[in-house]
């Protein structure tokens, strides 16, 4: 790492206050930069999609940490000292009558559920790919050699193309619609080693949420939320600041010696395109796809310590429906994702319509009595997931030309190592790297 006054104080801008922002900005402060977080809502964490449920603080994005999440742990420590809870893999899936299980603590019964879901086939071919990102820990980031190579052979079909059917919606299904918001048949070979991964792991949860770190970190980098960035400036072909607006108010520029846009691919392309026209085109080309969570909490748990979660593949509009947590089984997070929930009028009113028919499913299902809501709380999101690209690795290549045409200028975000929290959180480490190696060579900005 560069040492930690290197920076000497230069002024510099991270666009975007999700994790892949967060770490990027993180890294700058400790390097000594002057760092400003520009974010357009009103509260900071992106996916994480932070709330209240009741009193409780809740998260109703992504909340669940690998026990590998190396890089987000790191940036956690950075803040301070937080409290974990096992949360483990538990997610079940219906095999004509019957519920199938994957729990992380049962790895003989799960591996024996993976073998009902199935051929011999399909299984060869998922042992090899998990070996290979067992051997090489890249394999779970987009744009590795290994899968960058399986993309060049095998892209021009989807993934479910490469597996049978009773496999592609028993287990790829709930990974690809989780992960990605996108059927088996939106998503591509080239980028399943992000997806087969998660399995690869044990999760925890913070008790608290993300909050208190939130917070820490509003007390190291400054943070101005209500603020949208418009577009680049440059000067002498090097970033030399942003056009932006506080408020909805008048487009003004300010000058910051460096840039991270640490945006989701459609918002970086609004923000690079009059500079960049090539890169934000590129960058547009980026499949998002929508997202609804529900967190409802009831008088009585909905779920027992066997079954967790249920993945839903009935043509509804809810995917998934899961317990909060592994003592939260009286809560409940329902997903609505994928293609069944595309297409509606995402209001109030359509997601409590929804939690009703998800309700009955999970009596239906599970044989569980109807439970009483007592609260809940709900977010939208009209793209939330990043589904990548077929060829994505020489997406990636391209993306990184562009960039590298502009001194000054990084992105970070979900669709440079993937969307999950780690690979959010690596992507905005490396982005906050090379602005600064590339800050502490470069001279100052010239008007």
């Amino acid at each position: 790492m560069l040492g930690q006054h290197v920076g000497d104080g230069a002024r510099v801008a991270v666009v975007g206050s999700g994790i892949s922002g967060l770490s990027a900005a993180l890294w700058l402060e400790r390097a000594g930069y002057d760092v400003e977080v520009l974010e357009r809502e009103d509260t900071p964490g992106g996916r994480f999609g932070i709330g209240r449920l009741g009193e409780r603080p809740v998260m109703m994005g992504g909340k669940n940490i690998g026990r590998r999440y190396t890089a987000f742990r790191t940036w956690l420590d950075t803040l301070g000292s937080y409290t974990w809870e096992s949360f483990g893999i538990n997610t079940s899936v219906m095999r004509e009558d019957e519920v199938l299980t994957l729990d992380s603590t049962r790895r003989r019964r799960s591996l024996g559920n993976i073998r009902k879901m199935g051929t011999p086939r399909d299984f060869a071919r998922l042992a090899a790919m998990v070996a290979r990102i067992r051997r090489d820990e890249s394999n779970k980031f987009l744009g590795s050699k290994y899968f960058t190579g399986l993309s060049g052979r095998y892209d021009h079909e989807p993934l479910n193309a490469h597996f049978s059917a009773a496999l592609s919606d028993t287990l790829l299904r709930p990974m690809t619609v989780r992960m990605n918001g996108a059927e088996p048949d939106e998503v591509y070979l080239g980028t399943f080693g992000t997806n087969l991964a998660l399995l690869l792991d044990h999760y925890d949860q913070l008790v608290d949420g993300i909050q208190p770190a939130l917070e820490a970190f509003a007390h190291r980098v400054t943070v101005r939320l209500n603020t949208t960035v418009e577009g680049l400036v440059v000067r002498g072909g090097r970033i030399a600041g942003l056009r932006l607006s506080e408020s909805g108010g008048p487009v003004r520029e300010e000058d910051y010696a460096g840039v991270v846009v640490a945006a989701p691919a459609y918002a970086a392309a609004d923000i690079v395109r009059g500079e960049l026209p090539g890169l934000g085109k590129r960058l547009s080309e980026v499949r998002y796809n929508p997202s609804s969570v529900m967190l409802v909490e009831y008088d009585r748990p909905v779920f027992g310590s066997e079954v967790r979660a249920l993945a839903m593949h009935d043509g509804g509009p809810c995917s998934n429906a899961g317990s909060y947590g592994m003592n939260d089984r009286h809560i409940v997070r329902y997903t609505f994702s994928g293609a069944g929930a595309r297409g509606a009028d995402l209001t109030s009113e359509q997601l409590d319509t929804w939690v009703g028919e998800a309700e009955q499913r999970l009596t239906r299902y599970l044989g569980v009595s109807r439970a009483r809501p007592v609260r809940s709380v709900g977010r939208i999101w009209p793209a939330a997931y990043s589904a990548y690209l077929p060829y994505h690795g020489e997406f990636l290549s391209d993306v990184r030309r562009e960039v590298d045409g502009l001194p000054g200028l990084e992105l970070s975000g979900d669709y440079l190592w993937g969307v999950s929290i780690e690979a959010c959180t690596r992507a905005g480490d490396a982005a906050g790297r090379k602005l600064a190696e590339h800050l502490a060579t470069a001279g100052p900005v010239r008007s």
